[in-house]
């Protein structure tokens, strides 16, 4: 296989899908004498298999799949990077915190990606084109691991609801990929990351020019909407509108009554409004400003009221899109209901926000309108728990390998960790962030989603230092590459977007001082650097020192090295723009 393709929703808009295939047949030599069918593919940097149940007189139309037995064999007790969730269907938001391959025991449900580090270098256990299929984890196998010894690794199925086995499927049918990632060093796992895009199903819409990425303002991650409605709507319809973003996503409670009452018995109506919202004079109004409206709902109350019904609602106010939340499982049947809704989303032209849901898997390429998902242990976390700093240098090696994820950065009250707070029902005070002001930034550059949700609020961005670096902020680019890293300490990388770069860095709590190569740049062109820093206050006692941050302009050309120097928690942006 040698193709090249184009994708102008991701990371970078262009991927090589070049690999060697080899395609086996295999049979039981006892009756029933079943017959299985195996897809190889050997890439210069990873590796995929694929099982095909072909038609057969030994499995009569459909068959029951109780169990996937296969297993990952490593020489050693290497260390490893893995979210175990503990149990089959959850939302998939955890830490990948660092252990032994032994760790992981025969009653894991550690997630994709599972990242190891051995003598082989580096490499990252993930799935692709994950359709009419149930989820995959990873367990030891039975009796576990021995410390310090080989240690395998089994995958298993996320069961069927109905008890039914994992997966139900007719003859013919063609499980995910299992795909391994390979890298000398941490940094080749995210620059070599293409695997599950290149193995997923191609684009199966014939018109995707309606499909669009871009930044989101958001109304619920600041002070949970304790007040919601038309005006609060339009300050962040202007928020977007000023700064160069494309969307505002609505969020939970605009269509309730009452709050924290998810079931089909309480729901006032998707297609129509809490009361509390003009829906009519703010779409008139959103449209007024080139504005358009993400809309969140539970996906029980979207099963209540119909999709079709609601699709049709959506797409006559001109609604962007719906981020539909709480499904929380990677079973076949929720599987099946996520493709349902992205095609027949696709109809009334309506892209998704999956939220409460598992890690992608290339379904971006088959379904653009999918246009993000979570799946991620994300910024919504400092409201109640929190997100550390380590976890975001972690994200980039992680969870990010596998596709976008909305982790929702962009938070403007900056804490050094002994001054986080939690929030009183979601609502009060307005939320924090761990990090630096700076490292707030990096993480709105380090985000990879489509739609690139920016979680604050209009008031706690007014003439605050470090603002304008979101101003027109892409949200896909043309090139990425990460340069330099170490998986859960620190990362610095550069993007492309047109003839426009940006680079960013963030550590943990460890300050640091790393350098940069512009050769990336233009030869023979001086380019306008725009930096976004830590100051040396940034990282001290302080309640408010985290917010400190400097920006500094100089011109530079691709000669140039750049010193970046970051506090502890901290971070470090620039765009480069030619002049």
């Amino acid at each position: 296989i040698r193709e090249t393709w184009s994708n102008p929703l991701s990371k970078k808009s262009t991927y090589v899908d070049h690999c060697a295939e080899m395609t086996l047949k295999v049979a039981e030599t006892a009756a029933p004498n079943r017959e299985l069918i195996l897809v190889f593919r050997a890439y210069d940097d990873g590796i995929a298999l694929r099982y095909i149940v072909p038609e057969q007189p030994a499995l009569p139309g459909a068959f029951v799949l109780t169990s996937d037995d296969t297993q990952f064999a490593f020489t050693g007790d290497w260390t490893c990077w893995a979210s175990d969730q503990k149990k089959f269907n959850t939302s998939q938001e955890k830490e990948f915190p660092q252990m032994k391959l032994s760790d992981i025991t025969e009653n894991a449900f550690a997630i994709c990606p599972l990242v190891i580090s051995g003598d082989f270098g580096y490499c990252a256990l993930m799935e692709s084109d994950l359709l009419k299929w149930a989820g995959a984890q990873f367990a030891a196998v039975p009796g576990g691991n021995k410390a310090g010894g080989p240690c395998t690794l089994a995958v298993r199925l996320t069961p069927r609801a109905d008890g039914n086995g994992c997966v139900l499927r007719e003859t013919g049918a063609r499980s995910p990929w299992r795909v391994v990632t390979l890298g000398k060093k941490a940094v080749d796992l995210i620059n070599n990351s293409g695997i599950v895009l290149n193995c997923a199903t191609p684009c199966v819409l014939e018109d995707t020019s309606w499909i669009e990425a871009g930044a989101s303002s958001w109304d619920w991650w600041s002070e949970g909407n304790k007040v919601l409605n038309t005006d609060t709507l339009k300050a962040r319809i202007d928020l977007a509108a000023a700064n160069g973003w494309k969307f505002t996503t609505l969020d939970d409670p605009w269509y309730f009554n009452s709050k924290f009452q998810y079931k089909p018995e309480f729901l006032t109506d998707t297609a129509s409004g809490c009361g509390t919202i003009d829906l009519p004079e703010a779409f008139a109004y959103a449209r007024s400003k080139g504005v358009r409206i993400y809309l969140w709902m539970h996906y029980q109350d979207l099963d209540f009221c119909g999709h079709e019904r609601t699709f049709t609602a959506y797409e006559k106010w001109g609604a962007a899109g719906m981020k539909i939340d709480f499904m929380d499982s990677d079973n076949q049947e929720r599987v099946e209901w996520i493709e349902d809704i992205v095609k027949n989303a696709a109809k009334h032209h309506l892209m998704i926000n999956f939220h409460g849901m598992y890690k992608p898997t290339g379904m971006e390429r088959t379904y653009p309108n999918q246009i993000t998902r979570e799946g991620i242990l994300g910024n919504e976390y400092n409201k109640f728990g929190e997100v550390t700093p380590k976890h975001c240098a972690t994200l980039p090696f992680t969870r990010w390998l596998c596709g976008p994820g909305d982790f929702t950065p962009g938070g403007f009250v900056n804490r050094q960790p002994e001054h986080a707070y939690r929030q009183k029902n979601l609502q009060t005070p307005t939320c924090c962030e761990q990090g630096t002001r700076a490292h707030a930034l990096a993480m709105c550059l380090i985000t990879d989603s489509p739609c690139l949700t920016i979680c604050d609020s209009p008031w706690n961005y007014a003439d605050q230092p470090g603002f304008s670096f979101l101003k027109n902020i892409p949200a896909v680019w043309d090139e990425t590459v990460a340069v330099d890293g170490e998986i859960g300490k620190f990362y610095l990388h550069y993007r492309r977007s047109g003839d426009k770069f940006y680079a960013g860095a963030i550590t943990d709590a460890e300050a640091r001082r790393l350098t940069l190569k512009l050769d990336f740049l233009k030869p023979g062109k001086t380019y306008t650097a725009q930096i976004f820093c830590d100051t040396p206050e940034s990282g001290g006692p302080n309640v408010k020192d985290a917010e400190k941050i400097a920006e500094i302009v100089q011109d530079v050309t691709s000669a140039d090295t750049l010193t970046i120097r970051m506090v502890r928690n901290g971070g470090w942006t620039a765009i480069f723009t030619e002049k």
